[in-house]
């Protein structure tokens, strides 16, 4: 038994509840990871957090011994990942095959996703990843949702939304949230709302005739630019030629960029 931690906040005793009424291994590990993480860092409190860790790593050795036992992860691919939660029946999946070329299964009977399903979303050329997760809400499929960039909740009146949030709650998920109606609003101004939440914006490389969209951080410099595409052009670099709207400029290195700058990169 561990001894009790001396000045730790209330979310660790909730974390620590979470723990001891867990009926799965995933469940235990996430809850004993927030206890680790919330405890306070002194030397009071070192023996304590020592025995935390040598239970995770035992609960995670057990779990990996077993078939199948790993948790669930999904490589990321694109700019971004995204994932897609809500109840059965919310239009998840009808989302996912209106933002991408995936072809979920959609049935009007419940629990009709099972595994995540993947999709590829365009935007202005940039690629973004949206991830559907199961209605079952199975804590190695949640487990993606902690990792993500940023999650979609699907959600149809304001009880819908207090449950889910719930729900990123027990399950220690901190990653930045947004809530879309797959029902009333369109497609298209949901895509708008990933994108804007996502922080990223669209510049485009100009070789020849030929101009190529690169995502990067919002208030990015042409040094980010020119970074992105290789260490060599920030080491050679001269000057950069930047289009916007119709207007030329030249500019160096600490230049920030614009959504939909066209960037021309001139080296030594």
């Amino acid at each position: 038994m561990i001894s009790m931690p001396v000045n730790a906040p209330s979310e660790y005793f909730r974390a620590e509840e979470k723990f001891h009424s867990a009926r799965t291994k995933e469940e235990k590990i996430v809850a004993l990871e927030e206890m680790i993480r919330l405890l306070p860092r002194h030397h009071g409190s070192e023996n304590m957090i020592a025995q935390l860790k040598s239970r995770l790593a035992k609960l995670k050795k057990e779990k990996e011994g077993k078939k199948g036992g790993k948790s669930l992860s999904i490589t990321k691919e694109g700019e971004s990942q995204v994932c897609i939660i809500g109840f059965t029946n919310s239009g998840k999946s009808f989302l996912l095959g209106k933002l991408t070329d995936a072809k979920p299964a959609i049935a009007n009977h419940p629990y009709t996703t099972t595994k995540p399903e993947i999709g590829m979303m365009d935007y202005k050329g940039v690629k973004i990843q949206l991830v559907e997760i199961p209605s079952t809400f199975e804590p190695q499929f949640l487990s993606i949702a902690r990792t993500a960039d940023l999650i979609l909740l699907v959600a149809s009146h304001e009880k819908e939304e207090q449950d889910l949030r719930k729900i990123l709650a027990d399950n220690f998920i901190r990653t930045k949230y947004i809530f879309a109606n797959a029902f009333s609003e369109p497609p298209g101004m949901i895509k708008e709302k990933i994108w804007h939440n996502l922080n990223l914006m669209v510049v485009y490389t100009k070789k020849g005739r030929v101009s190529t969209p690169m995502a990067l951080p919002a208030g990015s410099v042409i040094r980010d630019f020119a970074q992105r595409i290789h260490k060599d052009f920030v080491k050679n670099f001269r000057f950069a030629r930047v289009l916007r709207k119709n207007r030329t400029t030249q500019a160096g290195l600490n230049y920030r960029l614009q959504d939909d700058d066209v960037v021309e990169i001139y080296t030594k």
